[in-house]
């Protein structure tokens, strides 16, 4: 009975207010958008950016038909709003990215937030890369190894990639406590709410057929390289390890002057194309009929020999009203994504290691090919090609009862479908059997989302402003993927030609989740404004035990002193809002729970020319995600096991973003400043039902992602028996370096980031600019661990040539051995990751602008510079995936390129 009594409430009514509940009283335009000139449409700037003290925090609209849009996916014009950090796994071609805002949540789990397309919860349930191959591979299995670095396998694309920058025509960043209290057990990590564009810009009036083109070219080339010794100088350290093990020297004085030298980074990367094509049909006809149709080609050839990515995607929105009240929308999108990824390792991560460690010397020929060396072996003849096939439809139904009040329904399918082989020669040794190994994975996910909302909203006696919605949604997932290898053998020996076969497969099939929301929004006088909701997350079953419940309350009221007396005839002051709200969520289908504080401040003066936000915040988090692992040695060897703790979270930070429009004659501006920082730390441990103080790297009052390393303390004189060897502190003083002498060190999140973003515009002249910053991390890259210990068998880096003779005591590197020993992680091997980057720069010339027809040609990169000390080849990426316990590791995986372009854009 009880289970009826709350779905007849539920469906009585129907949950969420909309999702992006700015200050309900503030003018919907940007506020800061430059003023167009003459010859300009009133949308011809740039991007303008939004500032609102409401629960969404920051809005991106929609990019000008002008305005150059150089990137891939949406993803990293995010890290243009405070508390927002966008890091990729990788710079390969359709590589995943993270995107943390305000931190994070969990320890092991995954960080991403919740996206919404046009209302609808989207790519939410693709086959994450932490997902493909159990936890293993997204936990180092021995901690204590520093040459181990998790990498997890990315089969499928990221799936932003389905959506065409050119398509966006608005996103909203939802940060704050009541905007992502909305999305209950959903919103813990934040909400990023995309709207595509609709036919004739949404605009009341009549507009014929109009057809656009965006299309850009660009050359793609590895920003910046490993510095590693050339063949000389790797002989000469070959040499002297030699000596220092008692052997004889392997490169004579003849052969030191004339080696011949390999470049292996120069035959592995290369200047690669791409190139974007998008072109649109919209309008809006006599009959009212508002429609939006586009197609959309991407191509690029990765840096990497042997990498590419293809991407094709058709996109149709039509709105069609019936009658005076009734509307009828209907949304649908396919796309296509090829990709081609060398190696057996997604992001090339173990394959570019073994290249970088590679002796720079050309092999010598053999007569067997196959029992010669070649690092680009596996890079030429080795890689993994999956196609990525999405279906999006929606069909939505809005009917206006009277002017206060409206009722809307919808429904939504989204089909995801990927096959990916693995491609490689047969391994076939002289004189042997033929052996066959294959590995193919597939993934099959089928969303469903329906749902009903309705809304009022009324002003009364001209003082008091009255909103609120009630809205139920269902939503409804499968998914099942499978990782399967097999090996094949035609030894006529053998009784069957399959040797080995393995595979890991996983099903989701879970029951409806239904949510409720109630939301109200009461404003007086324009000046005091409340907003609350509670949402209801739940799972109905067939007894009372199964049934699950959540409830997810928020709420935020705000002070407009801006419209008080006291301010309101005075000229300097425009706007001045204080806010506070506390909200609820929780991670899908999880234990954990959030509760989030946060207050702000919107201060303009100036008619709004000059803005300052500024906010702060408190995350709670208790039961976050936790899965560590541990290692014992058994009768076969090191054993690695997994368990679960109970952790408790707390993050907590400032963000301040200063923006100004401004005007020098004809030169005009819109210039952006966005720092945010953040501070995590675990508050609470339990373990086997005890309160704890440390688990491993977890430990009450420090940050998640910390290092296990060991002190250095230079290295052993000459005279010792370990002379020239690396000396650790014996920490606890038992008279050897072992693993109770390693400590927990340094953080792998960024405590601050930085973003500065600048547009100018003069005359028929553009440009835009975005610059990022991230501070206070360190990275640990395995590869370099190894590159600065030199031994004869391995190449080693620039660096290592300081290495330690009997005249060079003062060093912190190594004397040369061939047979090295056991490889620590040192606390001077942790890279500072500070930086700060040229992400984007575009120059725009206008050369039509009339009332129907437009066009203009472009020319930029992205990243262009980035500034620093990290060795590796670039210091915003994230090998271990998105969880925060891997955070700042960088296992050489692909480089992040540095990209030239030439676009142009027209309409006519």
């Amino acid at each position: 009975m009880k289970r009826i009594l709350f779905t007849t409430t539920a469906l009585l009514g129907a949950v969420l207010t909309r999702a992006q509940q700015l200050d309900t009283l503030a003018p919907r335009q940007p506020a800061l958008q430059l003023e167009p000139s003459a010859t300009q449409q009133p949308d011809s700037f740039a991007l303008g950016i939004l500032l609102s003290c409401g629960t969404a925090g920051v809005v991106i609209t929609e990019a000008t038909r002008q305005g150059p849009q150089p990137g891939t996916t949406i993803q990293p014009a995010l890290s243009r709003i405070a508390g927002v950090q966008v890091t990729p796994f990788s710079g390969a071609p359709g590589a995943w990215a993270t995107v943390r805002i305000r931190g994070v949540a969990n320890v092991a789990g995954n960080s991403q937030p919740l996206y919404v397309v046009d209302g609808i919860p989207v790519y939410n349930l693709d086959a994450k890369p932490e997902e493909w191959t159990g936890p293993y591979r997204f936990i180092n299995s021995n901690p204590y190894n520093p040459v181990e670095s998790a990498v997890p396998f990315s089969p499928m694309g990221n799936p932003l990639l389905d959506l065409p920058v050119e398509d966006v025509a608005q996103v909203e960043v939802l940060k704050g406590a009541a905007a992502t209290a909305l999305y209950g057990m959903q919103g813990t990590n934040g909400v990023i709410r995309i709207s595509t564009r609709r036919g004739a810009d949404g605009l009341a009036l009549a507009q014929k057929l109009r057809v656009r083109y965006a299309g850009w070219g660009g050359l793609q080339q590895v920003r910046q390289r490993y510095e590693l010794m050339n063949a000389r100088q790797y002989a000469e350290m070959a040499n002297e390890a030699a000596r220092n093990d008692g052997f004889t020297p392997p490169y004579s004085p003849a052969q030191l002057n004339s080696l011949p030298e390999a470049d292996w980074q120069d035959k592995a990367f290369r200047v690669a194309g791409m190139q974007s094509h998008n072109l649109s049909l919209d309008g809006l006809t006599d009959h009212l009929t508002r429609y939006y149709v586009a197609a959309d080609y991407l191509q690029q050839a990765g840096v990497l020999r042997n990498s590419a990515l293809s991407r094709y995607s058709l996109r149709a929105n039509v709105e069609q009203p019936v009658g005076r009240k009734l509307t009828i929308t209907a949304r649908v999108a396919g796309s296509q994504l090829d990709q081609r990824q060398p190696g057996y390792q997604s992001d090339a991560g173990n394959l570019l290691t073994s290249l970088l460690q590679a002796k720079p010397l050309v092999p010598p020929p053999a007569p067997d090919p196959y029992y010669t060396y070649d690092p680009l072996r596996n890079l030429e003849q080795v890689y993994f090609a999956p196609r990525t096939r999405r279906l999006q439809g929606q069909l939505q139904l809005h009917y206006q009862i009277m002017p206060a009040l409206a009722v809307r329904a919808y429904a939504s399918r989204e089909l995801a479908e990927l096959q990916g082989d693995l491609h490689q020669p047969a391994f076939a040794p002289p004189n042997s059997p033929v052996v066959n190994y294959e590995q193919r994975a597939t993934s099959d996910t089928k969303t469903g989302v329906y749902g009903a909302e309705l809304r009022y909203q009324q002003t009364l006696q001209d003082r008091h402003a009255v909103t609120g919605s009630l809205h139920y949604q269902q939503q409804r997932y499968k998914r099942k993927l499978r990782l399967q290898q097999d090996i094949y053998s035609n030894d006529p020996n053998l009784p069957s030609p399959t040797i080995g076969q393995s595979y890991f497969q996983t099903q989701l099939d879970n029951d409806p989740l239904h949510n409720a929301t109630g939301s109200v929004t009461y404003a007086y006088d324009g000046r005091y404004e409340l907003q609350a909701s509670m949402r209801a997350d739940f799972l109905l079953a067939t007894d009372e035990r199964s049934e699950q419940h959540r409830w997810f309350p928020g709420a935020e009221v705000r002070w407009h002193l801006g419209r008080e007396n006291f301010l309101l005839h005075q000229s300097v002051v425009s706007t001045l809002t204080l806010r506070t709200g506390a909200g609820r969520t929780r991670s899908f289908y999880s234990f954990d729970q959030t509760d989030h504080l946060d207050a702000g401040l919107l201060l303009g003066v100036l008619q709004d020319k000059l803005t300052l936000d500024a906010q702060v915040y408190r995350r709670r988090t208790e039961d976050a995600q936790t899965l560590l692992s541990g290692q014992f040695y058994g009768t076969n060897g090191p054993q690695t096991y997994y368990y679960q703790s109970l952790v408790g979270l707390q993050n907590q930070g400032l963000e301040l973003t200063l923006q100004g429009s401004w005007q020098l004659g004809q030169l005009r501006g819109l210039s952006t400043v966005a720092v945010a920082a953040n501070q995590n730390k675990v508050t609470a441990l339990r373990f086997n039902d005890q309160a704890v103080d440390k688990i491993d790297n977890l430990e009450k009052g420090q940050p998640v992602s910390r290092f296990f390393v060991f002190e250095q303390d230079g290295t052993y004189p000459a005279g010792s028996p370990n002379a020239g060897q690396i000396r650790f502190r014996d920490q606890d003083n038992n008279g050897r370096i072992d693993n109770g002498d390693g400590v927990y060190q340094g953080n792998g999140l960024p405590r601050r980031t930085l973003n500065v973003y600048q547009q100018l515009s003069w005359k028929r002249w553009q440009l835009q600019a975005q610059f990022d910053g991230l501070f206070g991390y360190q990275i640990y890259n395995p590869t370099l661990l190894g590159l600065d210990r030199p031994s004869g068998g391995f190449n080693a880096s620039a660096r290592a040539l300081n290495y330690w003779t009997p005249a060079n005591q003062n060093t912190s590197i190594p004397r040369p051995l061939v047979y090295t020993p056991f490889l620590r992680l040192g606390d001077n091997n942790l890279e500072n990751g500070n930086h700060l980057r040229l992400s984007q720069l575009a120059v725009s010339y206008e050369v039509l602008n009339s009332r129907s027809r437009r066009l203009s040609v472009w020319v930029g990169g992205q990243n262009l510079f980035v500034t620093g000390s990290y060795r590796g080849f670039d210091p915003n990426v994230s090998s271990g995936g998105a969880s925060p316990l891997l955070a700042g590791q960088d296992a050489s995986v692909y480089p992040v390129a540095r990209v030239w372009q030439l676009g142009v854009r027209g309409q006519f």
